[in-house]
């Protein structure tokens, strides 16, 4: 799907257009992350194994990855379907990672538009 500017979003639209841009009240989230973890208690793989048993637990798909040897990994969140991620959704993830004693840090999240992160 092309990615549109903020103009073009703003363009009026009927309800069926809308509803096949997900624009207006048809928007979907997603959550931008990045989680910092100790490289001396746990392996990228290790740790990109129990975030991904956590991810889709929640029925989740998750895109992204780290450099191996490296500290962190970061990626994008959303449903693999149609449906968004809603605030509720970033506590849970905070309310996980307190529970990880291999992540380092807070972990940062953003909620943005799945489809044109262009528009905030």
């Amino acid at each position: 799907m092309k990615s549109l500017s903020v103009h073009e979003i703003n363009k009026p639209r009927n309800r069926r257009l809308r509803k096949k841009l997900r624009i207006a009240e048809f928007r979907e989230f997603g959550i931008d992350i990045r989680i910092v973890f100790c490289r001396e208690s746990i392996s990228l793989d290790a740790a990109l194994d129990l975030w991904i048993d956590f991810v889709e637990s929640k029925g989740w798909a998750f895109g992204g990855g780290g450099n191996e040897g490296g500290e962190s990994f970061s990626g994008f969140i959303c449903h693999p379907g149609r449906g968004t991620l809603t605030e509720p959704d970033l506590l849970a993830i905070q309310e996980w990672s307190k529970k990880q004693d291999w992540i380092r840090g807070n972990i940062t999240l953003s909620l943005q538009d799945a489809w044109h992160p262009n528009e905030q």
